[in-house]
């Protein structure tokens, strides 16, 4: 990273920061005003264009974002709603999926059908977080609060294993059955090793005695569950996930007052500017994306895993 780069960080970070603390009082969603924010910094003719590696944002990004998320959410009140947050997280995202797979077969015919269904895993899974962010100010019933963000959890995990099972169907060489056992292994290799990588975790920070050590663990169980878990070709988003949660059920009865306090602060302190910096990026991309689209020029997609987003 060059100087440049270092203070275009510290201006994406004082921006968040900014936007964080102005949106909510003039009535608009912080996600909605960051992506508005950084379309504007597009424009500004001394601020480079970026060239992200898509695999930094998978690898690198998105397992603290779900960790951080998911280590919040009550695990009593997640089981409460599992009916609901499982009916839209996967059943809905799977019918979404092929719904769209099929429109666009039947609109497209040169499309093949795998590959539509890609296409519809792609889109199948909305970001709930600025749907929270709104809902939240608008006063909405907890429970359905809580459905969201269950929802936003494990929709991504569904969508992404579809498509990796898309992917691999549209070069021919898996059935209908080996999609199905793809799709199953994942999800369930997923879920054990985000059981493990929680629990051994919060039995390792159970026997440190100081905030620092448990706050500085806990920055790298996102990525011991990520990792194993692409490395053999499971869901590494739903891992993360698992761990999250396991962890914010365990805390209370491991961890002490002090170590709680800290960890939440320190990982809301990362999924604010993570997760708030995703939506920057993405309005600063927007005006590059849609200027390639009018020029003609496209970018080569990045190797799709089971984690990919």
């Amino acid at each position: 990273m060059n100087l440049q780069h270092g203070v275009l960080a510290i201006a994406a970070i004082l921006a968040i920061v900014s936007v964080a603390k102005v949106a909510p009082r003039v009535g608009v969603a912080v996600p909605i005003a960051l992506v508005v924010v950084g379309i504007g910094a597009s424009y500004l003719p001394f601020v480079p264009n970026l060239d992200v590696d898509p695999h930094l944002i998978l690898t690198v990004v998105l397992p603290p974002i779900l960790y951080s998320a998911a280590v919040n959410v009550h695990a009593t009140d997640f089981r409460r709603n599992v009916k609901a947050i499982g009916g839209l997280s996967v059943l809905l995202v799977v019918i979404s999926a092929l719904a769209v797979g099929f429109l666009l077969h039947w609109l497209i015919p040169d499309l093949s059908l795998a590959a539509a269904i890609a296409l519809g895993a792609v889109v199948s899974p909305p970001d709930a977080v600025a749907a929270i962010s709104i809902g939240k100010r608008l006063g909405l019933p907890p429970r359905l609060v809580i459905v969201l963000e269950g929802e936003g959890l494990i929709n991504d995990a569904t969508a992404l294993v579809m498509l990796r099972s898309a992917v691999a169907a549209t070069a021919g060489v898996v059935s209908l059955w080996d999609v199905v056992g793809d799709f199953a292994f994942a999800v369930a290799a997923g879920l054990v090793i985000g059981l493990l990588a929680g629990f051994v975790t919060v039995w390792i920070r159970a026997k440190l005695d100081e905030p620092v050590l448990t706050t500085a663990i806990s920055f790298i169980v996102p990525f011991l569950a990520f990792v194993p878990a692409e490395e053999i070709h499971a869901s590494g988003v739903l891992a993360v996930v698992v761990a999250g949660l396991v962890t914010g059920h365990q805390s209370a009865r491991h961890f002490t007052a002090q170590d709680r306090i800290s960890e939440r602060t320190n990982w809301r302190t990362v999924q604010l500017l993570l997760d708030n910096g995703v939506f920057l990026l993405m309005g600063y991309q927007i005006v590059i994306v849609v200027r390639d689209v009018r020029e003609g020029r496209t970018t080569s997609p990045a190797p799709c895993s089971s984690g990919s987003r």
